[in-house]
């Protein structure tokens, strides 16, 4: 079960636009996979990733409004 958020953090992507980590809470994620996309660009994209961390791996669902990022989800692995 996951826990619901829905947070902004502060997304790192490369010079192509992939996302590759992102900081919640002061503690780093690096994306390890993008495991699902969903959404549309006016509607706002959904990524569904599995993420390493300091507390191990974890799937989350981040969504993308323009330039904005909310973690909306994270589920244990």
């Amino acid at each position: 079960m996951g826990h619901l958020l829905n947070e902004p953090v502060l997304a790192e992507q490369d010079p192509t636009g992939r996302l590759t980590a992102y900081e919640w809470r002061g503690s780093r994620y690096a994306v390890d996979e993008v495991l699902k996309t969903y959404g549309s660009s006016q509607d706002g994209r959904v990524y569904r990733v599995r993420v390493t961390g300091a507390e191990g791996v974890a799937v989350a669902e981040l969504g993308r409004d323009e330039d904005r990022w909310r973690l909306r989800h994270i589920f244990s692995a």
